[in-house]
């Protein structure tokens, strides 16, 4: 898994927009409400490699109404699901 970026705040401002506590949208995730804070505070702690971090990082976004791309920086260079998909 290569290094990704991605906007932690706009998460964050989301979730406190709609109203949603994260002990709430973790269980609804299937995870624990430190690892929403560790995302949202851009740390990599409570999340045993990148990928775990990056699948979560995932399910958060669509969870929360966003697009992967509004969120994660350089999305189609970083993820690499778009990459095994496209036709050579």
């Amino acid at each position: 898994m290569v290094n990704f970026e991605y906007n932690f705040e706009l998460l964050k401002a989301t979730r406190l927009s709609k109203k949603v506590s994260a002990q709430s949208i973790a269980v609804d995730l299937c995870l624990a409400e430190r690892q929403i804070i560790s995302i949202e505070e851009n740390s990599a702690q409570y999340f045993p490699s990148k990928s775990l971090k990056y699948a979560s990082l995932k399910k958060y976004i669509l969870a929360l109404g966003l697009k992967n791309e509004d969120v994660i920086f350089n999305f189609n260079e970083v993820d690499p699901i778009p990459s095994l998909l496209k036709k050579e």
